[in-house]
């Protein structure tokens, strides 16, 4: 039985509360100052720590999308010509399920409450700079949160659409990403569920 299968019989309640506190962790821990950050940047400075937000939620959900789509049969013919990242890649799928949960769940739900909090405080910014805008502080509020809802829930439908369509293309990618950082920085990734065969450094 692959790893993949056996994955399946985990206990579905113990993980999703795992993933849920730990999410709930994360969040605690970077909204705050993601907010402060943002508060105490200029406008434009604000407007770029909430588009990197963004993008670290919706790319990290395409490559949750991207695992639990994926197949091992390109991952394995690659790693059989000795390609670096076919190995890590093949771990992505082999783990798709603490993968998927990992990058869309924890990773890019988290990125999407962390957003609103970064907008909230650009929202602020704008309400400062412009004295005008004072009396309209909650229309302000309200655009800048439907705009970051739009962005995130239009980024991450196009992006998983990419996903399931060039899973392949976008897990090598990953894939080489973790055989560099385990090459140099020698910091394993997934390694304990390493799939069969050797490892191409």
């Amino acid at each position: 039985m692959s790893r993949r299968v056996h994955n399946r019989y985990a206990n579905p309640l113990r993980q999703g509360i795992y993933f849920g506190v730990f999410a709930l962790l994360l969040a605690l821990l970077l909204s705050a100052p993601s907010r402060e950050i943002a508060e105490r940047l200029d406008l434009v400075g604000s407007a770029a720590v909430l588009l990197f937000i963004l993008s670290v939620g919706v790319i990290f959900d395409m490559i949750g999308v991207a695992a639990a789509a994926a197949d091992e049969a390109p991952f394995n013919a690659m790693a059989a010509r000795r390609i670096p990242g076919a190995i890590h890649a093949r771990r992505l799928v082999r783990n798709a399920e603490r993968v998927s949960a990992i990058c869309a769940d924890v990773v890019g739900d988290t990125a999407g409450t962390i957003a609103g909090a970064a907008g909230a405080a650009l929202a602020v910014r704008l309400v400062l700079l412009d004295p005008a805008l004072s009396g309209r502080s909650t229309l302000v509020h309200t655009g800048i949160l439907a705009l970051v809802a739009g962005l995130t829930v239009g980024g991450k439908a196009a992006c998983k659409c990419a996903a399931i369509r060039r899973w392949t293309d976008i897990l090598m990618v990953v894939g080489k990403m973790m055989w560099w950082v385990e090459k140099y920085l020698r910091i394993s990734i997934l390694q304990g569920n390493s799939s069969r065969g050797r490892r191409y450094r």
